[in-house]
């Protein structure tokens, strides 16, 4: 038992001792870098000596991230290979919780006593930097880890709730040993550990030991299994991700219908629940973290109001990429190497195929872009509840009086379509080669295009060959753009994979939309003594062009992705 014990040990040094370096040498070096560069510019830093709490506090959050991320790694090689050995439950559990212990415990006092050389007098441990509270804290949360990581592999609502009171407990109590006088008080550094601290950490690590390693027995043993209100739950989450109910009668369908459902439980339900809920909820947090700010100021409520609506703007906009590469991904096996086997031998023509597909697009976006909105109503309702209408009231006066906010949310609706159709047109056609390449000359180009217009900006600023090179720059692009809208129809087109019809509609559609931005432009050359500025023409043209590709190019890269 001890021969394997040592040698799994060897290979954890092995695979800990380049992080562990890595880590104290950063902890190290950062600051101790940060202040030689601070007294080279002659900077004064006696305000540090004064009040190092908030460093002190930083130094623990992220040598804690760090060690134990280091420790994780470490281990993560030496898991399975425990599982095999011919020791005891109880001693592999003991072997893990220890070995992470003393190696976080080995870096934080090799951390410390550099900090004492490089930075600390000799009275640091008493006034200002405590070592052995915080160090038997994390030495207590780690076991306490280990055990609720051990309790997880037989899930239930109780053990989550237990394990999540737990460890909010455990740091609430933690913060509390800096405010002896309570939270209102002047923060106390925690330099002395008393009698009844150490042997409250004392028991809570041994009841975790022992509960953790009673937890690995059972799940080494392979009779670690969830509740059945546990398991309930995951049907419940399975079906709300896929779209499938459970027992739901059985209702006769076409082959298309079949397909698109399908495709739709694949895909498109899990990408709409994930990216709704996330940026959902991110909305919520901060439209109520917003009317909680106006309660306090309630003189900046055009600036609140304002503020809730240029958020769900921007979370809409940044949902689309993800939705984008959600639907991407969900259309191909894994790694690209072919269309999924689903879709690429159903018995569709390419069109009913890719008509399919689309629909299920833009009720993908349609339904994410309704989760988000019904989030700002959900958070407006909640704070009309806590702190009065005031800010809904502000927000509707807006949208119904002045015109440029309504604009701006269709704007947002726009620009969501423009990222996802035009990124999913990437991402359908299923080519990693294709999808790198693409990716890089836009991002590529875009920075080319940045640092060379900027350049030319500043050093030939009175040039107008500078002028001119700037100006056929910007028109390549919109060539590109252009052209490329124009030879993705005609391909498509040709091929047969959108209807004539359809191609004339758009291209009514684009002329329309042409013919009211030059309208529109004419119409504001007032603003500008006169001169009409054509430079929106091109500009808002090359916008509708994007708009509208992803008409063509979605069944073009959908047709390359299942022929190949």
């Amino acid at each position: 038992m001890t021969t394997a014990l040592y040698v799994t040990t060897k290979q954890f040094c092995k695979r800990a001792w380049f992080g562990a370096l890595l880590a104290v040498g950063t902890l190290t070096l950062g600051p101790l870098a940060f202040v030689l560069l601070t007294r080279m510019q002659g900077l004064n830093l006696e305000y540090m000596d004064h009040d190092l709490t908030g460093y002190h506090f930083a130094y623990l959050g992220l040598s804690w991230v760090c060690f134990l991320g280091v420790c994780l790694h470490a281990q993560s090689g030496c898991q399975k290979l425990c599982l095999t050995l011919p020791v005891s439950s109880k001693a592999i559990a003991s072997w893990m919780m220890f070995t992470m212990v003393g190696l976080v415990v080995l870096l934080q006092l090799l951390t410390s006593g550099a900090y004492r050389m490089l930075f600390f007098d000799e009275h640091w441990l008493a006034d200002y930097w405590p070592l052995l509270g915080p160090l038997l804290f994390i030495v207590s949360l780690i076991l306490v880890g280990h055990c609720l990581f051990w309790m997880m592999h037989a899930p239930s609502f109780t053990r989550l709730g237990v394990g999540a009171a737990v460890i909010v407990s455990m740091f609430y109590w933690f913060i509390s040993r800096y405010y002896p006088a309570g939270f209102h008080a002047k923060l106390i550094p925690w330099s002395r550990v008393s009698l009844g601290e150490f042997v409250t950490l004392q028991i809570v690590c041994i009841a975790a030991w022992y509960q953790g390693t009673r937890s690995f027995a059972l799940y080494r043993a392979g009779i670690a299994v969830p509740s059945p209100a546990w398991e309930r739950m995951l049907l419940w989450w399975n079906a709300l991700l896929t779209g499938a109910i459970p027992d739901q009668p059985l209702v006769p369908l076409s082959r298309s219908d079949t397909l698109a459902k399908l495709h739709w439980r694949d895909s498109c339900h899990r990408a709409v629940i994930f990216t709704g809920l996330l940026f959902g909820c991110m909305e919520l947090g901060v439209t109520l973290a917003i009317g909680a700010q106006h309660r306090m100021d309630p003189a900046d409520i055009l600036d609140a109001s304002q503020g809730c609506l240029m958020i769900t703007l921007s979370t809409s906009l940044i949902s689309s990429i993800l939705i984008a590469f959600m639907l991407g991904d969900g259309i191909c096996n894994p790694g690209r190497a072919e269309m999924r086997r689903y879709l690429a031998i159903a018995p569709l023509k390419d069109t009913e195929l890719i008509r399919r597909l689309f629909r299920n697009l833009i009720k993908t976006c349609l339904c994410t872009l309704a989760i988000i909105f019904g989030a700002l109503l959900l958070s407006l309702t909640i704070n009309s509840l806590l702190w009065g209408p005031a800010l809904a009231k502000e927000l509707g006066r807006l949208l119904s009086t002045r015109q440029e906010y309504v604009v701006q949310i269709l704007l947002a609706f726009a620009g969501f379509w423009l990222l996802a159709g035009n990124a999913v047109s990437v991402l359908w056609t299923g080519r990693t080669w294709f999808i790198n390449t693409t990716v890089g000359v836009v991002f590529g180009g875009l920075i080319f295009y940045i640092v060379t217009i900027n350049l030319l900006e500043t050093i030939f600023r009175d040039f107008m060959l500078s002028r001119f090179i700037v100006v056929a720059m910007l028109m390549l692009v919109y060539a590109l753009i252009m052209g490329g809208t124009l030879i993705a129809y005609t391909g498509a087109l040709y091929q047969g994979l959108i209807s004539k019809r359809k191609t004339l509609c758009c291209g009514l559609l684009f002329a329309l939309g042409v013919t009211t931005i030059v309208v529109g432009i004419l119409q504001t050359a007032y603003l500008y003594q006169g001169r009409p500025q054509w430079f929106f023409f091109f500009l808002y043209s090359a916008v509708l062009a994007l708009l509208l590709a992803p008409i063509a190019t979605i069944p073009l890269a959908l047709r390359w992705n299942r022929h190949r």
